[in-house]
């Protein structure tokens, strides 16, 4: 009797039964687990991506902050044809460059100034590079912890495709095994 009761768990379709088991579970742990891990990882690969598109533009724009400065001062030195219009244009870049890199606690000093003063354009140009460092900074940092939350994630999907691996390898020699129990 007992002899019957191990035959039923050694037929061959239980092996097979295991075997197709093992396999439909690969394909689940492959398809789903794996997917979602892989939509999680592209997320953070499209952030780190804008990251770096902002990271290059913020170098972009610093080197642009450079090359005005270096504009104005030539501008300055010399005597320029029309220096009302020259004096507008100056203002109209502090007031621009003021704005858009938020240094604000030279509003101040620059209404205080009517002319053209060379030490301003310095100090504004200076300030508005180091915040663009800044912004750059932050920006690189969490680039970097964007990649950090990536690792783990690559991790699992290593193990998970071992394991899945392993259970269709499992799964076919199950299915092959039925042969063996006929002989």
């Amino acid at each position: 009797m007992t002899e019957s009761r191990l035959d039923r768990w050694l037929a061959p379709w239980v092996f097979v039964l295991t075997g197709i088991i093992f396999n439909i579970l690969s394909a689940l742990i492959i398809h789903y687990f794996i997917g979602l891990n892989n939509d999680q990882i592209n997320q953070i690969d499209r952030a780190i991506q804008g990251k770096q598109v902002l990271i290059d533009s913020q170098w972009q724009s610093k080197t642009e902050v450079e090359r005005k400065k270096e504009f104005f001062i030539l501008l300055l030195a010399g005597k320029p044809a029309n220096p009302a219009l020259t004096e507008s244009y100056y203002h109209a870049y502090l007031n621009e460059l003021m704005h858009t890199h938020d240094l604000q606690d030279f509003v101040t000093r620059m209404q205080r100034h009517a002319g053209t003063d060379l030490e301003l354009l310095l100090d504004l140009s200076s300030a508005a590079q180091q915040s663009i460092i800044a912004s750059i900074n932050n920006s690189y940092f969490e680039s970097l912890e964007l990649q950090e939350q990536k690792m783990p994630l690559e991790g699992d999907n290593a193990l998970l495709f071992s394991i899945a691996i392993f259970l269709q390898v499992i799964g076919l020699i199950l299915v092959l095994a039925r042969d063996l129990r006929r002989h």
